[in-house]
């Protein structure tokens, strides 16, 4: 049974600690054309990502220019001054680009919502008619970059109307486009004539999907729904068109026979007999009759498993319920098992302090020890050997339980010392850590199994308000027996 331990050291007098760090400056890297043409060009590509190419087109294409002449010269080994000179015309360029696509962004502020739209739902694999809408819109920023602001704000409406139409062309395109192209190669075959009741109903159903569409583009759970109609019907119109085609070349008597084949197939596993000598009805008729008769079987059957799973389940639920008793009863036993034997551990340590050194104690599942005569040097986490006694105890009792899980704790009162709470913590925390080398030292634990840390002030054992209680927040220890049950 695993066993667990926690020991708790509180801190000692209040000292204050003051540390110093001065921060240096980073020294100034030189840079070198290298470095100014790659910065140039993660420039450009942080600009294109927030769309400074298209809100202002221009002064995008002179800083990317300037960028391609820094980039040659530095692959031709130019002089520095070259190459620099490239990289500060790209950037000027690139900062007056961002200074009017900001105007862009303000004065076309529905504009770009709408084109943004439209590339969210894929317009710019339309190719032609997105190519064209978006060349109307580069118009209008090219026209803000040459402070031309009224043809700008006169055109935008009529570019936003044109995104907004992309936006549903390719929704449309996305959903129902599948439906489209086969209705395209129904006409080219001319099911129409062969097949015009399925085709009517094909083209209505698409019909339906791209209405609703045009009405609800974003309403994509009854879209989906709509265009997957559609294409089944379109399926289905192409597949009454080839069956139509079929049964044309074939004389009447061929296609009674090769319909009386599909009813003698379907007959078969129904057990239906022979139904040759029947007319179509009634074939049809008898084989619904002999399918409902098998459905009917096999529900009886279903019901019957269905029953016979109840059973087994129940019977599988009072197994279930012996072996729970059973478990139960062994789990009670070692529960008990467990307690004497903390009892016999908690009396046995009881024994090893004195109560000037030591109060031992129960806490819920857990044993306590609280060490009240421990010492240490005013503002220090230096272990004296008049402790060497109390902790030698300590150990003893930790070894009382075989190789446990140790917590040592370290607190601080709240008057004595001038230090900060934090300071104090940090004391608390390093006297327990040295708690804890001592026990790992003394192989009383392997390391793993012990764990130091500091609460300074903020947790008093008791409270601060008398010198007596001052003295216990500053000498004790909790100890902690493992769990049980």
């Amino acid at each position: 049974m695993k066993k667990r331990f926690r020991f708790l050291l509180l801190g000692l007098v209040l000292v204050s600690i003051v540390v110093c760090s001065a921060m240096q400056a980073p020294a100034a890297s030189s840079a070198n054309p290298t470095q100014l043409v790659s910065q140039l060009e993660a420039d450009l590509a942080t600009a294109r990502s927030n769309q400074v190419d298209v809100l202002s087109p221009g002064l995008f294409r002179d800083a990317q220019s300037a960028f391609i002449k820094a980039k040659q010269s530095l692959e031709k080994g130019a002089k520095l001054s070259a190459i620099s000179a490239y990289v500060a015309e790209g950037k000027a360029s690139l900062k007056k680009a961002e200074e009017i696509a900001q105007v862009s962004r303000t004065v076309l502020a529905e504009t770009n919502k709408a084109r943004d739209k439209a590339l969210k739902v894929g317009a710019d694999k339309l190719g032609g008619p997105f190519d064209k809408v978006e060349n109307e819109y580069l118009k209008l920023t090219t026209a803000i970059e040459r402070d031309n602001l009224s043809y700008a704000q006169e055109k935008a409406d009529q570019v936003q109307a044109d995104f907004r139409d992309l936006e549903i062309m390719a929704i449309k395109d996305s959903y129902i486009g599948n439906a489209r192209r086969m209705m395209a190669d129904a006409d080219n075959a001319r099911v129409q004539k062969i097949a015009p009741t399925a085709y009517n109903d094909a083209l209505q159903a698409l019909r339906d999907a791209d209405d609703y569409i045009d009405k609800n583009p974003y309403a994509s759970e009854t879209i989906i729904e709509k265009a997957a109609h559609a294409e089944f019907m379109a399926r289905r119109m192409m597949t009454i068109g080839e069956n139509s085609q079929r049964f044309k070349a074939m004389t009447p008597e061929a296609s009674a026979l090769y319909l009386e084949s599909l009813f003698a197939r379907l007959g078969e596993p129904l057990n239906a007999g022979d139904l040759r000598d029947k007319g179509v009805e009634d074939q049809l008729g008898q084989l619904t009759g002999a399918f409902e008769s098998m459905e009917r079987q096999t529900q009886s059957l279903e019901m019957d498993n269905q029953n016979y799973r109840a059973r087994a389940a129940t019977l599988e639920e009072q197994v279930s319920g012996l072996k729970g008793y059973s478990v139960a009863q062994e789990t009670a036993k070692q529960k008990l098992a467990a307690e004497r034997e903390f009892n016999e551990q908690f009396n046995k340590v009881q024994r090893y302090f004195r109560p000037d050194e030591a109060d031992v104690y129960k806490q819920g599942s857990q044993l306590v020890i609280r060490m009240r005569s421990i010492r240490f040097p005013s503002g220090q986490a230096t272990l004296s050997p008049e402790n060497y006694v109390l902790l030698s105890k300590v150990q003893q009792a930790i070894q009382t339980f075989g190789q446990p899980t140790v917590t040592i704790e370290g607190h601080t009162d709240t008057t004595e010392g001038s230090g900060s709470a934090q300071t104090n913590q940090e004391l608390s925390r390093k006297r327990a850590e040295v708690v804890k080398t001592y026990l790992v030292a003394n192989k009383t634990l392997p390391e793993s199994h012990i764990q130091a840390t500091g609460h300074g002030p903020n947790r008093p054992l008791a409270p601060n308000t008398t010198a007596e209680n001052r003295a216990i927040s500053h000498y004790r220890c909790d100890v902690c027996q493992r769990r049980f049950g």
